[in-house]
C-alpha cells in the first residue's frame, strides 16, 4: 500500500480544492498516512520477531553501515547549525524514514513482495501516465495548475512537481524493463502499451533530468545485458524506439536541446549552486546544519540569489548535502551509495533480479535529484534501502518461496 500511495502525495493536505496552488498549507498527506501504517505494522513485526533478536540481526548486516555514516554527519551538522532547531527536526525525519526502511525489510521475506512491489508501482505509473497525459491535451491540471515555460505544458498529474513524476516513471520504466529482460515478467501487449504510455507521459513533463535518467538507465540496462544469454533485446527496442519517438517531436527535442546550452542550462540552478557551494566553502566540516539551506539562501547568503527568482530551495542533493552538512554530508551520500550497489551487486541467487531492480531504482532517484533535489528526504529511498537490507537478512540458500 505504500508504493501505491506515494503519487498521490499531491499537496499538503488530502484533498486540495480543484487547480489550486501548488503550496497549500500543512497536515496529513495520502503519503505520511501510508507511512504511519507501515511504521505501525512494522513496530508489531519487530515485536512479534523478538526486539533483541532482530536488532542483532540489524547490526550483523553491512549494510546498516552505509547509514551510519549519514547520522554521524547530521549529529556534526548540529554543533555549529544555524537553527539547531530545525537541524533536531530534520534528523528526527531521518530516523522515522529509517524505521519505514526497516518495516519495509520486515515485511519483504518473499520473492512475491519484491515482485507485489513492482507490479504496483508499474501499475500506478500506467494510470498517473494517463492523467498526465489527459491533462496535458485538455490543459486542465488537478492542482498546481502545471508550470509553463515559455508556452510548453509541463504535467504533474498527482504529482506536487513534473520533476517528481517524472522521477517515479522512471523507476516505474527501467524497474519493468530489466525484469523483463531478465524474463522475471513476461512481455504481453498490456504491458507494451502501458510501457509506451509511460514514455509519452515522461515527454510531456519536460523534466530534462527525467528524460537524461531515462537513457542513462537505457543504455547501462544494454551494456549489462551483453553477455547475457537470457537477454530480450526486443525490449530495449522498445524503449529505445519510444524514446527516439519523442525526439522527434519539436517541443521536446527543443527543450532537450537545452541541456547542451552551457551554463545557461542550469537555469535557477545556477544561484542555488552558488549559493550552497558558499556555504561549503565557508563551512567545509559541519556545513550549515541539516534542514538549513532554503533559510541560508533567504538570510546570510540571500546577496548570491537574485530575488527576480523566487526559487531559494535547493534543486541539487549533492549541494544539499555539502552546504548542510559539510564534506561529511558528501562522504555519507556516497558511502550510502557504495555500500548498497555493492551489496546489491553481490546477489546471485534467485533473488539477483529483483536486487538490481531496487538498485537501478535508487540510482534514477539519486540521478533525478540532481535536477530537482530530494534524496534523502525521499521515502522511496528508504522503502528500496529497506528492499535491500531484507535480501541482506535472509540466510543465504534460504528459499524466498515461503
Amino acid at each position: 500500500m505504500f508504493f501505491a500511495l506515494v503519487p498521490w502525495d499531491i499537496s499538503k493536505v488530502l484533498f486540495p480544492p480543484y487547480q489550486s496552488a501548488a503550496e497549500t498549507p500543512t497536515s496529513l498527506t495520502f503519503l505520511r498516512i501510508g507511512m504511519i501504517l507501515l511504521l505501525a505494522w512494522g513496530a508489531v513485526r519487530f515485536v512479534q520477531a523478538g526486539v533483541g533478536t532482530t536488532l542483532k540481526r540489524l547490526v550483523e548486516v553491512p549494510l546498516i553501515w552505509a547509514v551510519i555514516p549519514l547520522f554521524f554527519a547530521v549529529l556534526v551538522s548540529l554543533t555549529t547549525s544555524l537553527q539547531s532547531r530545525t537541524t533536531i527536526i530534520e534528523g528526527l525525519r531521518l530516523l522515522i524514514l529509517f524505521a519505514v526502511g526497516v518495516s519495509v525489510a520486515l515485511g519483504a521475506d518473499r520473492k512475491t513482495v519484491f515482485d507485489q512491489v513492482f507490479r504496483v508501482i508499474f501499475a500506478m505509473a500506467t494510470l498517473t501516465a494517463i492523467i498526465g497525459l489527459a491533462q496535458y491535451l485538455s490543459g486542465n491540471w488537478i492542482w498546481g495548475g502545471g508550470i509553463n515555460i515559455a508556452g510548453v505544458r509541463r504535467v504533474n498529474a498527482s504529482f506536487i512537481d513534473p520533476n517528481l513524476f517524472a522521477r517515479y516513471l522512471d523507476i516505474s520504466i527501467l524497474g519493468a524493463l530489466l525484469l523483463l529482460l531478465r524474463r522475471e515478467w513476461i512481455m504481453s501487449l498490456g504491458t507494451a502499451l502501458a510501457l509506451l504510455i509511460q514514455v509519452a507521459a515522461l515527454g510531456v513533463t519536460f523534466s530534462r533530468t527525467g528524460w537524461l535518467t531515462l537513457l542513462i538507465g537505457i543504455v547501462i540496462l544494454a551494456i549489462s545485458s551483453v553477455k547475457n544469454r537470457r537477454t530480450h533485446w526486443g525490449i530495449l527496442g522498445l524503449g529505445g524506439v519510444g524514446v527516439v519517438a519523442l525526439l522527434l517531436i519539436p517541443g521536446i527535442r527543443i527543450r532537450f536541446e537545452t541541456l547542451f546550452t552551457g551554463i545557461s542550462a542550469l537555469g535557477q540552478r545556477e544561484h542555488l549552486i552558488k549559493g550552497g557551494w558558499a556555504m561549503f566553502i565557508e563551512n567545509p566540516l559541519t556545513g550549515v546544519g541539516l534542514g538549513n539551506f532554503q533559510w541560508a539562501i533567504e538570510q546570510p547568503y540571500h546577496y548570491l540569489v537574485p530575488w527576480s527568482d523566487a526559487v531559494t530551495r535547493s534543486h541539487t542533493s549533492l549541494v544539499t548535502a555539502a552546504a548542510e552538512m559539510g564534506i561529511l554530508g558528501v562522504l555519507s551520500m556516497f558511502v550510502f551509495l557504495i555500500i548498497l550497489a555493492s551489496m546489491n551487486l553481490r546477489v546471485l541467487n534467485q533473488m539477483n533480479a529483483y536486487a538490481h531492480a531496487v538498485l537501478i531504482s535508487v540510482f534514477v532517484v539519486w540521478l533525478s535529484s540532481q535536477g530537482e533535489g530530494r534524496f534523502f528526504e525521499d521515502p522511496m529511498v528508504w522503502a528500496f534501502w529497506g528492499l535491500s537490507l531484507a535480501i541482506q537478512w535472509k540466510p543465504w540458500g534460504e528459499g524466498w518461496d515461503g
